[in-house]
């Protein structure tokens, strides 16, 4: 399949027809976000494989008649029917009422630095991904004799996007990036058990992916003679890496400027006030080379940048698009995020890291404890987590129970329980084994007083 996508000078064109369109039409302002994606993806269940490829494209136009703002989208770059999306958006404006806190669109701002951008990713032939796909499957067999199932999927990614509007932006940027995960079942003596891996990243390792199914394996194996907590107890929590994000999603929720404008957030009037452990210092990265959401811009054409959201325990700043900047009469951090092109922007994170506080990965982390749980991977109830009070209770299928800095025996499940606000505070140690995920740069994480059931 052809991999090529629209040049970022081609999306650029066809967002300057139309902004110049929208001023004969009676627009005040415009602003057009186009991209581009090409996607493939597939599913391995066993022998089963499945596989979707595909250009997904489209454009979304938003625009200000006074202060009244509309908004349209297009799944198409076609400029006939981005100038019907721009009528349309025009007419939703002009039966809108005025917003008396929208001031305008983003200005034009030097800065920002593209992420990877991988050649060889972008023409790997989807083939070749098949075949490295079915060999990962594989090995999962060859290296674990107690597997039965393996559940594998891929996804490739190759996109553009650019960001045009009247006030005199004109920028884009382009991404590749290639995500793979394995869930292995494994059966022995009439048990039944799972572990999981995954690796992503916007660069092409056939090594990495070749090794999922065998670690996904490997990890369910551990889980074998697992035992239930006798019961109730307090102690110390260690978050794998790739776990970590399932236990603390609601920083970037109660950080956002939207949320804390519309009194939703935890963080209202805590900046430059201690909520969380003296040594954790946590950023937005938005210049960070490898991460998965890294551009030379925001959604909405502003620069990105990295900035503190926590520095020692100190809340620093909440993350701004231009729309909730203007409003408490700030410069937008470069935080406008959409979803896709059938979106407007609004605050969020782009690569959060977490910086280390020691010099020990998760294996010598678990020597710090005294009593306490080991998780591992496999959560579930991270989305019941309520955002502004804080209180979880997230399960686990894939934790250890540690006495004296030993794991004395996998557990079948067990409920880790208490306020992410507290455990904000709680945490003790940040490992230094960082791993690349969807939400960032994150390392394994050691908290005190946690309950588990």
């Amino acid at each position: 399949m052809n991999m090529s996508i629209p040049d970022i000078n081609e999306l650029i064109e066809i967002g300057q027809k139309i902004i110049s369109k929208a001023k004969e039409i009676g627009a005040s302002e415009t602003e057009v976000y186009l991209s581009a994606t090409n996607r493939f993806s597939l599913r391995i269940i066993t022998n089963y494989v499945t596989t979707i490829s595909g250009l997904d494209s489209g454009m979304g136009i938003r625009v200000a008649i006074g202060k009244s703002v509309g908004f349209s989208s297009t799944s198409s770059l076609d400029l006939e029917k981005g100038f019907e999306t721009l009528k349309t958006a025009v007419k939703i404006a002009k039966t809108r009422p005025p917003d008396p806190d929208f001031k305008h669109f983003a200005d034009p701002k030097s800065g920002g630095k593209s992420g990877i951008f991988d050649e060889n990713l972008a023409s790997v032939p989807e083939k070749e991904l098949v075949e490295i796909s079915g060999k990962s499957v594989k090995e999962g067999f060859e290296e674990s004799k107690y597997a039965k199932k393996i559940d594998f999927g891929l996804g490739r990614y190759v996109g553009s996007f650019a960001v045009v509007n009247s006030r005199g932006i004109e920028n884009g940027d382009r991404y590749t990036a290639i995500f793979a995960w394995a869930s292995v079942k494994s059966v022995k003596n009439d048990e039944t058990v799972t572990g999981e891996y995954s690796v992503i990243s916007r660069t092409y390792i056939p090594d990495d992916i070749l090794k999922v199914s065998a670690i996904a394996g490997k990890r369910s194996e551990r889980m074998f003679r697992g035992k239930k907590l006798e019961k109730q107890t307090t102690g110390q929590l260690l978050i794998e890496n790739h776990a970590v994000t399932d236990f603390l999603w609601p920083l970037t929720y109660n950080v956002s400027a939207l949320n804390v404008q519309n009194g939703r957030s935890k963080f209202i009037g805590k900046l430059d006030s201690k909520v969380a452990a003296q040594d954790v210092t946590i950023y937005d990265d938005g210049t960070l080379p490898i991460g998965i959401r890294t551009a030379k811009i925001d959604d909405e054409g502003v620069p990105t940048s990295k900035k503190p959201i926590i520095e020692k325990g100190i809340l620093k700043t909440y993350l701004y698009d231009s729309y909730t900047a203007h409003k408490d009469n700030r410069e937008s951090t470069g935080n406008g995020i959409r979803s896709n092109y059938e979106s407007i922007p609004s605050p969020g994170a782009i690569n959060i890291v977490i910086e280390k506080t020691c010099e020990k990965d998760v294996n010598e982390l678990i020597r710090e404890i005294d009593k306490g749980v080991f998780v591992s991977g496999f959560t579930m109830g991270s989305h019941l987590t309520d955002p502004l009070k804080g209180s979880f209770s997230i399960t686990s299928l894939n934790a250890f129970y540690v006495e004296n800095g030993d794991i004395l025996h996998p557990l079948k499940s067990v409920s880790a329980s208490g306020n992410f606000f507290e455990l904000l505070n709680n945490i003790d140690k940040i490992g230094n084994d960082h791993k690349l995920t969807f939400t960032g740069y994150i390392p394994s994480i050691l908290a005190n007083n946690i309950v588990f059931i």
